[in-house]
């Protein structure tokens, strides 16, 4: 117990401030005019194990006509947040399979301020234009079971600082860090969900590559999260 303990707290140690953690942003799989989907989520997002975010997610998307989709989803974790709206396009390629393509924009941030305890701030947001294509299977079996992968490709455009401070509030210019680096994003998805027609059980795995970060290297108290994970229910209307 004492060596899982110390684990813990050596990795919570480890763990610095997030620029960015992957979404776990419904798969919705529309296949017909008027369908809505809308997904309740929780979320844990991680670099190594220990969780950096734990997010509430929630998404809403409908199909407007035999072709036309959209989607809006949006996470807050306290001291991290995001939303992002997309328009999209489906295809339904048999009785029980689905293409969907959807180009969006994100927005989001995080504010940490650990002043008055570790005399340490960060703070900042992005912007993250994207493009989207999902396709899965839906409804199959007794239990309506559902999965899909996904794969989001964007640009990534931060703005972050990290600021010190020493026992008496003085900012320690030298421990000060400012990331704007620019990047191209690719986040791959995976979801499963089953139960009845009209409220299902779901599960979302999904990860995140950066192309020019890093972790531990680009900037000593910036990270991202490479991994997220989330459970929840989504609601057919």
């Amino acid at each position: 117990m004492k060596k899982l303990l110390f684990l813990t707290g050596l990795l919570l140690s480890l763990t610095g401030c997030t620029v960015y953690h992957p979404q776990a942003v419904d798969i919705p799989l529309i296949n017909h005019a008027g369908d809505t989907r809308v997904d309740a989520s929780l979320s844990m997002s991680s670099w190594v194990v220990v969780p950096d975010a734990v997010n509430i997610n929630a998404t809403v998307s409908h199909g407007f006509n035999g072709w036309l989709t959209g989607q809006v989803h949006l996470n807050y974790g306290g001291d991290n947040w995001f939303g992002q709206v997309a328009p999209g396009y489906y295809f339904p390629m048999g009785d029980n399979s689905v293409f969907e393509f959807y180009v969006g924009y994100g927005y989001g941030g995080a504010n940490r301020d650990d002043k008055d305890d570790n005399r340490e701030k960060f703070s900042g947001f992005y912007h993250l234009p994207f493009a989207q294509a999902n396709v899965g299977f839906h409804d199959l079996t007794r239990i309506n079971l559902d999965f899909g992968f996904g794969i989001k490709v964007g640009a990534f455009f931060p703005d972050y600082e990290y600021h010190k401070f020493d026992s008496d509030g003085i900012e320690a210019l030298s421990k000060y860090e400012h990331y704007t680096k620019s990047n191209i994003l690719f986040e791959p998805q995976l979801m499963v969900r089953f139960g009845s027609e009209k409220v299902k059980f779901n599960v979302k795995l999904g990860i995140a590559w950066l192309s020019n970060f890093v972790n531990d290297n680009d900037n000593d108290h910036m990270i991202y999260d490479f991994s997220t994970a989330s459970c929840g229910f989504t609601f057919a209307f």
